[in-house]
């Protein structure tokens, strides 16, 4: 007897020991930091991979171990929530109670919940017994769309890593295109699997009501493997029942002692690049294991994917609402398919303002050995794979969040994991877009075709109808990926013939369908025949496109005697009209990187036609192509309505044209210069007179308040004194100083000036849009040489000695703003509402133990669309909202100790 329970005694120890060694302790914590002193941190040691950063103030989950090293650097630490696992269950509790008081969770509801989604008993979330049951149970309700599980091979500690696939054949390998879904590769991220399945019962459900999920089904095999590390969440099951383990990694006993391997960071494309994207340490949270695919459940993906050609791989974690893509070891990212992963990451995070980029981009880090990377950069034992990283949830959220949470977040992902589908197979819309009448016996229906698919593929649409009316239809129509690109949209149409008996006022119903050789998605349309009309404009094109400019063109209509063009940012209610008999319409002034709606409909003489309307995107300040996203290279932002820039550090710039096509502005070493350096055009003899032709420079300024501003520039003239002393100043390409007819000068003089006028006059700029706008400096003389530019709002400043600071990049802190962004504040002392808004949008701090200094609405881009710094005395505040695009912006609220961000959706 006594021999047993020694035995058994040894065997407990044995076991708390396994599950005792090397608990660290993790807290959430606040420290003001700048980014450099951030990277030195993480060049020494710092493991934290998910956390925001805005300006200097850094909120992030760390581990004892971290603290350690803001310690050894001698950084002030402060806790907003000490000992994470401990207080967990407090924390949610209190954050769940605030939520429903708030009504967040229907507040934010995309879809209806799936009747057959619930929550786990770990604090909300699925314990891996749940999980299994919760599979099971999907295979038992629909057997004809969900797989029975499989293990694809077993963890370190011999537990299944399940994988099922939905798709109409379930059972049979068919041909079509395939993707994969995976969650959990680190244990403390439940929230991953959650969405999950959230999205997989979506699916099941409504299989049979949603054409567009019964197309996507019936078109793609979608592979799915909810829970990549099932041994550290046990783990995390067995030490925390209730939820709040923070165990990352699988639970490979290393040769040291210590436990864990972190699964994302032992794939095998750059596998241990560097020290700083992973570790060698065994201890560490980010330890890479003994060698690329080291661990039983990386190689069992390995071997998955080799064995299926999956078009895109989706790798789920939590937290952060970035979605990163490869190539995550990497910065700068020389992924040569950079632009398309923008493009791609553009499209899947219209609904949800994810913040897409790299990691580095993202989170502000570089991680090797990552599952993206490798998806993507491996393509000889395997096919190329699109692989990306959604971090679901906020950093209030972070990695267990509240219960009431959950639904949100699983909303949060609900149209991006659609659109993931879409991208992936075989998926095409053809959108009716002519006049809902018809005049002629021989008409078109009209359709926009639409193209979500990255695979070349092949699409046939044709029309047919059941009217008695209709005595023939053209043939149908194909298009590839060739004739119309990824994410693009055609214009086009089939023809019909009615009978020419057909009664005035017939309605007729056609069939519209998309064959994409695996399944056809039909949709009625319903026309109806009436008296000729007066046709509308075709062969409507936009040419002269820029930030600030578009020319739009149509063909003449026979009969017309005028034509009426109308255009408006999206968004906004009022439109801009003009009727002429011009076949075009040139506009100016136009905001930079702005989606316009314009309409041109023909006036006959006794009614007028059905407008010709679409849309076009201004580019990007200094740009000469369309771009999915607006951060121009260099751009600098106003502070306190100034901005100041090295003449050095220009966006863009053009050589000379006509008599000065010789010329170019070039850099030089100066040691009276600040910084040291300069920009200058050499040579003598070439005076440009009153032309804008000599070689210009552009600075992108993020001005935040419209109104008059002075331009001053720190100059000096070259060894011809008052033959190379003059420049022009331009505002989006326009002259100001046009009244200047001798330029811009110092009246010859060879020391560094600050020139703000010319014959008394000053030089200024109207600035009438706020955001992006760019200051342009032609050469008038070659060999005018200029250091520095500041311009401010105060006619009272004037700048001397070399001026002051280099004002903030623009986009410093736009991507960490969004990193911190509430899905909604979880304090009630800032509210904003109707979330989604529409023309409106109220602010309510009236239960805030402070009053706000500052409200500033931003565009997902950086740009901030509305500001207001006089809120003395008031508590609530209403902004009109009409004007703004479609899309996701951030409201920052800044408290005099303190700033709340929150995350609003405009739908019009």
């Amino acid at each position: 007897m006594k021999s047993f329970l020694c035995s058994a005694m040894l065997l407990l120890a044995a076991f708390c020991t396994s599950f005792g060694q090397n608990r660290l302790k993790f807290h959430r914590i606040q420290v003001n930091i700048d980014p450099y002193q951030l990277e030195k941190l993480f060049n020494d040691g710092l493991e934290i991979d998910h956390f925001s950063f805005d300006k200097k103030t850094l909120v992030a989950e760390i581990s004892d171990n971290d603290l350690r090293v803001f310690r050894k650097h001698r950084i002030k630490v402060n806790y907003l929530i000490e000992d994470l696992e401990k207080s967990y269950q407090a924390f949610n509790l209190k954050m769940d109670e605030q939520n429903r008081k708030i009504g967040q969770m229907a507040r934010t509801s995309a879809v209806p919940t799936p009747t057959n989604f619930g929550t786990g008993s770990m604090g909300g979330f699925y314990t891996f017994q749940q999980l299994e049951a919760i599979l099971d149970n999907m295979r038992a309700l629909y057997p004809n769309l969900i797989s029975s599980k499989v293990s694809i091979g077993n963890s370190v500690q011999s537990r299944p890593i399940y994988m099922i696939k939905i798709s109409d054949n379930p059972d049979v390998d068919e041909n079509e295109p395939e993707l994969m879904m995976n969650a959990l590769h680190h244990a403390r991220e439940p929230m991953s699997l959650t969405q999950l399945v959230f999205f997989m019962w979506h699916l099941l459900e409504n299989y049979n009501t949603d054409p567009e999920v019964k197309t996507l089904l019936n078109s793609s095999e979608l592979y799915i493997l909810p829970c990549l590390n099932p041994d550290g969440y046990v783990y995390n099951q067995t030490t925390n029942p209730n939820g709040g383990g923070m165990w990352r990694k699988n639970r490979r006993l290393n040769s040291g002692g210590s436990y864990g391997v972190d699964l994302n960071r032992n794939y095998g494309y750059n596998y241990a690049l560097n020290n700083t994207g992973s570790s060698p340490t065994q201890t560490s949270e980010t330890y890479r294991g003994t060698a690329a695919f080291s661990e039983p459940e990386t190689n069992a993906v390995n071997l998955f994917c080799q064995q299926h050609p999956f078009v895109t791989t989706i790798n789920f974690h939590s937290y952060g609402n970035y979605l990163i893509y490869p190539f995550e070891s990497l910065n700068p990212n020389n992924n040569p398919e950079q632009a398309l992963f923008q493009q791609i990451s553009t499209y899947f995070t219209q609904e949800n303002g994810f913040v897409a980029g790299n990691a580095y981009q993202t989170v502000g880090y570089t991680a090797n050995g990552t599952a993206p990377d490798w998806e993507y950069g491996q393509q000889t034992s395997k096919v190329k794979m699109f692989g990306f990283t959604p971090e679901v949830g906020s950093s209030s959220d972070g990695f267990w969040p509240a219960s009431t949470r959950i639904v949100p977040l699983c909303n949060s992902t609900i149209d991006m994991n659609k659109k993931i589908l879409r991208v992936s197979t075989f998926y095409a819309t053809a959108t009716d877009n002519g006049p809902a009448t018809f005049a002629s016996t021989n008409s078109t229906l009209q359709y926009a075709f639409k193209n979500f698919s990255l695979k070349n593929a092949s699409y046939t649409v044709s029309i047919s109808s059941t009217s008695p009316y209709v005595t023939s239809v053209a043939a149908p129509k194909t298009y590839t990926n060739a004739t119309v690109g990824f994410l693009q949209t055609l214009n086009d149409g089939i023809g019909f013939t009615i009978d020419s008996a057909t009664p005035l006022g017939t309605a007729i119903i056609f069939t519209v369908s998309v064959d994409n050789g695996m399944h056809v998605q039909q949709q009625t349309v319903t026309k109806t025949y009436n008296s000729p009309s007066c046709p509308t404009p075709a062969s409507v094109t936009v040419t002269n496109l820029s930030s600030a400019t578009a020319t739009v063109s149509w063909a003449s209509v026979s009969g017309a005697s005028s034509y009426t063009f109308d255009y408006r940012p999206t968004g906004s209610s009022t439109w801009q009209s003009s009727t002429s008999t011009n076949l075009s319409s040139a506009l100016a002034g136009l905001t930079s990187f702005t989606t316009y709606e314009y309409s041109v409909k023909a006036n006959c003489p006794s009614l007028s036609s059905t407008a010709a309307a679409s849309t076009f995107q201004t580019y990007c300040p200094g740009s000469t192509s369309a771009s999915s996203t607006c951060f121009p290279a260099k751009c600098y932002s106003d502070a306190g309505g100034i901005v100041t820039v090295e003449a050095e550090n220009y966006n863009t710039a053009a050589a000379g044209t006509g008599s000065a096509a010789s010329r170019s502005w070039s850099s030089f070493s100066n040691s009276s210069a600040s910084g040291g350096v300069a920009m200058r055009v050499t040579g003598t003899g070439v005076n440009t007179g009153t032309s804008l032709n000599g070689p210009r420079l552009d600075y992108v300024l993020n001005i935040s308040t419209p109104g008059t501003y002075y331009v001053w520039v720190r100059m000096s003239a070259g060894s011809s004194t008052t033959s190379d002393d003059a420049f022009y100043v331009g505002l989006n390409g326009v002259s100001v100083s046009s009244n200047f007819t001798n330029g811009i000068n110092n009246n010859g003089g060879t020391a560094w000036t600050w020139v703000g006028a010319v014959s008394a006059v000053r030089v200024t700029a109207n600035v009438t849009t706020p955001g992006y706008n760019v200051l342009n400096i032609w050469m008038r003389e070659d060999g005018i040489r200029i250091d520095k530019i500041v311009v401010t709002n105060s006619s009272s400043f004037t700048p001397t000695g070399t001026g002051p600071a280099q004002s903030t990049p623009c986009h410093s802190a736009t991507t960490r703003l969004a990193a911190e962004a509430l899905d909604i504040s979880t304090d009630e002392d800032v509210k904003a509402f109707p979330n989604p808004f529409q023309h409106t949008l109220k602010v309510n701090w009236n239960r805030a133990p402070e009053p706000v200094k500052e409200l500033t609405l931003y565009g997902v881009d950086g740009r901030a669309m509305y500001q207001n710094a006089t809120l003395d005395g008031l508590s609530e505040l209403e902004i009109a909202t009409s004007h703004l695009a479609e899309g996701s912006y951030l409201l920052q609220v800044q408290f005099p100790s303190r700033r709340r961000t929150l995350k609003l959706i405009k739908k019009n």
